[in-house]
């Protein structure tokens, strides 16, 4: 596959590494003398953004090889995205889509606590706070515009990632979606992508804000690829010289091959998937139901997992009973969707929600009291699925959202494969072959991609 337009998407990025930054400086040096060569920044940025400088929330650069970067640089706020950055991303992504030298995206950021803690729930909750409801529409409005236009363009989402081709975790990685807990719901097309994970992890994860870590991540196919910390500034630097080579054209293959050489070996680091073998089967039992009340029960009737169930239950426990009574109805309206649709329809429920007061209570009491919020209503009885239906879902806004850029209509996510082989095929083919057969032939398969083998293993071993 040749790449035109900017497609490959995003490197997780949780550290930074002065010594990295000083080598890529260099190499950018060497290059930027060739003759010939565009200059470090594009001149595009240099008229149109004018936010090129180091200190910007977002840094825009264009490598001289084609390869365009966006740096997020909000490490104080662990770079959850502002106004600010909306802009500068979305003008960025549009304008590289048509610029010849522009060959791939490479998306990091800049600290050590946060690659992005996706919108900026303070900054929304202080205008609520003060009656400024427009404006708090207005950032939502930019965020999912945003998401959007990264998206159907070079990959966004959970945060600005998991439409990417690749997206690379390390031990430092952390992803979760907390949003049931501030009286919210998960968004920034978490409805297009959590019903795509494998049977029902990802209504698992939107449910109860489960942390999920580097490995976790890896092997549950929102990361792509897992490398150590440690080898990231390298891999940045691999990628710049692949782009160099390349005359202009990008094959998926040989980014991942690149990749795939600095992919920690799982099997011998011994990292497992903690949430293979009994713990995945819990889950597609547990969280198979279309209610939330028949959920709860499924919990409390689990005799295999049954200290996962508990700590399951406790969890759903301290969620906004609205908020889970929506996200599922979301999960299963966002498994049907394209992937434009999924954001117009989360730009509406956003509308909706931000006046029911559900997500002030909880930003207020998450942020600001630290004690726990007082929910109306305050029980998963007193919430009626068929008027969250009718309130949120069937009640048009007259200001639908209005995308930045045509496109976004995959139904699919095109590029399952770079992610290991799904839990539902790999026991379909263990129930045909038998444990060892099933082993090799994943293996085979995937050409024996790290972390195939300990997932097939981890999967089985009950």
């Amino acid at each position: 596959m040749t790449i035109k337009s900017p497609q490959i998407g995003a490197h997780i990025r949780t550290s930074n590494d002065k010594i990295a930054t000083r080598r890529l400086l260099a190499l950018k040096n060497r290059l930027s003398e060739t003759p010939g060569r565009i200059p470090t920044t594009s001149k595009v940025y240099d008229s149109k953004l004018n936010k090129t400088d180091d200190n910007a929330e977002a840094v825009i650069r264009q490598h001289p090889s084609g390869l365009s970067k966006i740096r997020l640089n909000r490490p104080t706020k662990l770079n959850a995205i502002s106004f600010n950055m909306c802009d500068i991303i979305s003008q960025a992504v549009l304008a590289w889509e048509n610029l010849e030298t522009s060959k791939a995206i490479l998306i990091t950021s800049e600290g050590r606590q946060a690659f992005c803690a996706g919108g900026d729930i303070r900054a929304l909750m202080d205008l609520e706070q003060q009656d400024r409801h427009e404006e708090c529409i207005a950032l939502f409005q930019k965020h999912s515009r945003l998401t959007h236009t990264v998206g159907s363009i070079m990959g966004g989402g959970v945060g600005l990632t998991i439409s990417a081709p690749f997206r690379v975790a390390t031990e430092n990685t952390i992803h979760a979606m907390p949003e049931t807990m501030i009286g919210h719901f998960p968004d920034a097309s978490a409805s297009f992508w959590m019903p795509r994970l494998d049977g029902f992890l990802g209504l698992y994860l939107m449910l109860t804000g489960r942390r999920l870590r580097g490995p976790d991540v890896y092997y549950s196919g929102i990361a792509t690829h897992y490398v150590q910390s440690k080898d990231l500034a390298e891999l940045e630097v691999a990628l710049e010289e692949l782009a160099s080579k390349t005359n202009g054209v990008l094959e998926l293959h040989d980014i991942n091959a690149v990749i795939d050489r600095f992919s920690v070996d799982m099997e011998e680091k011994e990292l497992p998937f903690s949430l293979g073998g009994n713990i995945w089967q819990a889950i597609n039992r547990c969280f198979q139901h279309n209610t939330i009340e028949n959920i709860v029960a499924a919990l409390k009737e689990e005799n295999v997992a049954v200290s996962w169930a508990k700590e399951t239950n406790d969890l759903l426990s301290k969620m906004s009973p609205t908020s889970l009574k929506l996200s599922l109805q979301l999960y299963y309206a966002g498994a049907n969707l394209c992937f434009v649709d999924c954001m117009r329809l989360e730009y509406q429920l956003t509308n909706l929600t931000l006046a029911s007061k559900e997500f002030a209570e909880g930003t207020r009491a998450a942020l600001i009291t630290k004690t726990a919020p007082n929910w109306n209503p305050p029980t998963l009885e007193q919430v009626d699925a068929n008027e969250i239906k009718k309130r949120f879902f069937d009640t048009p806004i007259s200001n639908p959202l209005q995308t930045l850029h045509e496109g976004g209509n995959f139904i699919e996510y095109p590029h399952t494969p770079f992610i290991l082989p799904r839990c539902s095929e790999i026991l379909d083919v263990a129930n045909r072959m038998g444990h060892d057969e099933a082993v090799k032939y994943f293996m085979d398969k995937y050409n024996e991609k790290k972390g195939v083998k300990t997932k097939v293993v981890s999967v089985l071993n009950k």
